[in-house]
């Protein structure tokens, strides 16, 4: 998020030739995915205060309709209207926003703030500057179906979108991705362009590894009757499941943001402050888990990503073994 106030404060200042501050406001009253997603902060603009949502810089962008719904939500909770300041914003759909009326900053590249100042002129980052060290989640989990559930090589990107259910529109900044990192290339195949994975197998994931991250974004602590599918055994419970190593007092499951906060606000399950008042612990991942795992378990490359990091000598052990049970 410093990276997007740098850029967004330099191009405030620049616009209106004042100096700024950002100063950091309560969210506690929104819901769970707009606390996820945004930080709020209020500034001073031409003699008048405004809220700004700061978009998280690793969350996929959303569409015009989305936006919409969210900057609704925001100024219902939080009584003021709330300027998105989005880190990037495809011309379709800045063009959208603004027929919606959607107040919007792209820091470097564009302001939308009706009666306030308006600034739509195209100007867009060279394709040079520092490439992102991680994948995307979508092209993380492009590269993990490749890898697991069958080859997208010589596959034609619509084909590919329709398989890992993303947009055609999120496939094509996955290819650009995926071809910028160098793991595969972008040739014409007939009349389609189609991917070309530089390697395949084992070697392909060990060139990959270092481009991905791990999956979980946030993890809590519930209180969960029964769980259930789509909720997949992940952490310790799912390694415990496919190795050696016991598991945990308590049960892992993965899920995506918006179901764990649809399950929340149906009271499904109950979001607990401490382990010892839950009956489970729930991981918040940034792709849907059940598009790579199977109907119990989330998949193992995920899986080994999720744990990696751990200080657990016994972790890693186990870790090495999933890696050598993979079917490649």
């Amino acid at each position: 998020m410093s990276s997007l106030k740098q850029r967004l404060l330099g191009y405030l200042e620049t616009i209106s030739g004042e100096h700024l501050d950002l100063v950091a406001e309560s969210a506690s009253a929104l819901p769970l995915f707009l606390r996820e997603r945004y930080a709020i902060f209020s500034t001073r603009l031409f003699g008048r205060k405004f809220l700004l949502a700061l978009e998280a810089e690793d969350w996929e962008g959303g569409s015009p309709g989305e936006y919409g719904k969210h900057q609704e939500t925001l100024k219902l909770h939080l009584a003021e209207n709330v300027v998105l300041v989005l880190p990037i914003l495809p011309s379709y759909a800045r063009n959208r926003m603004v027929q919606m009326g959607i107040p919007f900053i792209v820091p470097g590249s564009q302001i939308f703030m009706p009666n306030t100042v308006i600034d739509l002129r195209e100007r867009y980052p060279q394709p040079n500057v520092k490439r992102r060290e991680t994948l995307t989640p979508a092209a993380q989990c492009t590269v993990l179906y490749h890898l697991l559930r069958g080859s997208l090589a010589r596959t034609s990107l619509k084909e590919i979108a329709q398989k890992v259910q993303y947009s055609p529109i999120m496939l094509s900044k996955v290819k650009d991705e995926l071809a910028s990192a160098g793991i595969c290339k972008i040739v014409r195949h007939g009349r389609s362009l189609v991917l070309e994975f530089l390697a395949a197998g084992r070697p392909l994931w060990e060139q990959v590894q270092p481009h991905l991250s791990s999956p979980v974004k946030k993890a809590h602590w519930v209180h969960w009757a029964k769980p259930a599918p789509p909720a997949l055994l992940a952490g310790i419970s799912a390694l415990s499941r496919r190795t050696m190593i016991s598991a945990d007092r308590l049960p892992t499951y993965a899920l995506p943001l918006a179901l764990f906060q649809n399950f929340l606000e149906r009271r499904v399950c109950i979001d607990c402050r401490e382990a010892e008042l839950a009956s489970a612990r729930i991981e918040v991942w940034s792709y849907p888990p059940e598009r790579l795992g199977d109907d119990e378990m989330v998949d193992p490359l995920s899986l080994y990503l999720s744990l990696r990091d751990s200080g657990d000598e016994r972790v890693q052990q186990q870790l090495e073994q999933l890696i050598a049970e993979v079917k490649w």
